[in-house]
């Protein structure tokens, strides 16, 4: 069976925090997901595991990590959630 990886993140927009889901299909680093969702074109780190954006006015870190089956991916983006 296929795995895929449910990734929350904890986004910081300025004085904001929100957590945002998406759906990997391999397991990555805390980095490689943080590159692969929000398009960073370097790593710059605001503190470990926390990376600044490319214009280094917001942070994203990974949250959690679950991993899920396909069956179970293909329900959430069913349901709008991921």
């Amino acid at each position: 069976m296929t795995k895929k990886y449910l990734v929350k993140f904890n986004c910081t927009i300025g004085e904001y925090e929100h957590l945002e889901t998406y759906i990997f299909d391999k397991q990555m680093t805390e980095y490689q997901y943080c590159k692969k969702f929000w398009g960073l074109s370097k790593k710059n780190e605001l503190k470990t595991n926390v990376f600044w954006d490319d214009f280094e006015m917001n942070a994203i870190e990974v949250y959690s990590e679950t991993e899920i089956t396909k069956n179970q991916a293909n329900k959430l983006k069913e349901l709008g959630v991921a």
